[in-house]
């Protein structure tokens, strides 16, 4: 089990990525949402308690069932799919911590533009994190001869959503980072992401083409043509 609080430095948020969240684009932005964006940054690079926890299990997979040390065990297609080359899996869990929880629901309650531009910000700083989680990842992948798939979330595709409190035990989540799940399955605090990375014995590197993605053609990244998402 592997437990990293991040220097915020470390983590950059992309702001054509929060304002894409927002259905902008860098090209129609206006003043008042520019400025807005610039201090939700600042406040968040203030408020966040950057964390994330992994644990690298061993998988056995048949019909489409996907094992990892009977620790955790899913059923989905999807995921079977993409580890379908795979002998182990990166199991995480990050968390940008309760500050911005707290701070987001002030915005929603006080100032609901504000709000919105700060909640996309916040999407953004969680997805920066587990990029930041996943280089880490990686690096021990190649260490050991294999290469990893991109990640995939409880709630993508056919992968049940109500495995959250599985993956949360498995990695001692809410001791350990602070991260629990309500009888809804919603991870609180809400800018918070559990995911699965698959280490897979390829003499070429996994690459995450769009078009492999379950959203493709109902996401605004891959309506606007962006396969960079």
């Amino acid at each position: 089990m592997k437990v990293n609080f991040i220097k915020k430095d470390l983590v950059v948020i992309n702001k054509d990525e929060a304002l894409r969240y927002m259905g902008y684009n860098s090209k129609t932005v206006d003043k008042e949402t520019t400025k807005l964006l610039n201090e939700s940054i600042a406040e968040l690079k203030d408020l966040s308690e950057l964390k994330y926890v992994y644990k690298i299990f061993d998988i056995k997979m048949e019909n489409n069932n996907i094992s990892f040390e009977n620790v955790i065990n899913i059923k989905s297609n999807d995921l079977y799919t993409l580890f379908k080359n795979c002998e182990k899996s990166a199991v995480i869990a990050a968390t940008l911590g309760f500050e911005v929880e707290k701070r987001i629901r002030y915005y929603s309650l006080t100032n609901l533009s504000k709000a919105v531009v700060f909640d996309a910000c916040a999407t953004s700083c969680i997805e920066a994190l587990c990029d930041v989680a996943q280089a880490e990842i990686k690096e021990i992948a190649l260490k050991e001869g294999f290469n990893t798939t991109h990640r995939y979330s409880p709630g993508y595709g056919d992968v049940p959503i109500s495995h959250q409190s599985e993956i949360l035990s498995a990695l001692n989540a809410q001791k350990l980072i602070g991260l629990s799940v309500l009888d809804s399955y919603i991870l609180i605090p809400r800018k918070s992401v559990t995911a699965f990375i698959g280490f897979i014995k390829d003499s070429k590197i996994y690459k995450k083409s769009c078009i492999d993605c379950n959203l493709f053609g109902n996401c605004n990244f891959s309506k606007e043509g962006d396969r960079k998402c």
